[in-house]
């Protein structure tokens, strides 16, 4: 088998990206880069993304939806809820999780 294989995850996903310019990808009016969350937000989406293909189809569309709505949340109440959700399927697959626990733990101690 031959080509790109290409998983969409996150808010402003857009699949395939090349970039041989300067500058910020913007694709449908959203920019792909930087999240609205900060950096803390940003290492625990690119640790789930790690975590996705050990989930099962059930865990994987309750993180994916928890992860999407993530970095816009801005109520601290709301974000440790989404974050607990992420951390309590991540606890499940064991030692796989594990860094998705540490980087939820970073984002919450911030």
């Amino acid at each position: 088998m031959s080509g790109d294989h290409i998983e969409q995850y996150g808010s402003g996903s857009i699949g395939k990206a090349e970039h041989t310019g300067g500058g910020d990808i913007v694709a449908g009016g959203k920019t792909v880069g930087a999240t609205a969350g900060g950096p803390a937000v940003e290492a625990l989406l690119r640790e789930i993304e790690k975590l996705r293909p050990h989930l099962d189809e059930s865990d994987r569309a309750e993180v994916d939806a928890a992860a999407d709505s993530i970095a816009e949340e801005t109520s601290p109440e709301g974000r440790r809820g989404l974050v607990q959700r992420i951390s309590g399927i991540a606890a499940l697959v064991g030692e796989i999780g594990l860094p998705v626990i540490t980087a939820a733990k970073a984002l919450l101690a911030g």
